[in-house]
């Protein structure tokens, strides 16, 4: 999930997603994990699935291996 958050600025995504920026943060480290409701947010900010914000599918939409 942190190589997604990092596509974009830190702020940037917290703008996009209306989160703070200390949340942000926290899962970009990996010390946190966003709710449920909170990762569908971040998928839509991130123009992706969950399953490519999860890293269970490449962007490309294939499996990951």
């Amino acid at each position: 999930m942190g190589q997604r958050i990092r596509e974009l600025t830190q702020e940037g995504l917290a703008r996009k997603a209306d989160v703070t920026l200390g949340a942000v943060r926290k899962w970009e480290r990996g010390t946190r994990t966003p709710s449920f409701d909170m990762a569908i947010r971040l998928a839509e900010a991130l123009g992706c699935s969950l399953d490519e914000l999860a890293g269970i599918k490449s962007p490309k939409g294939k499996p990951k291996k």
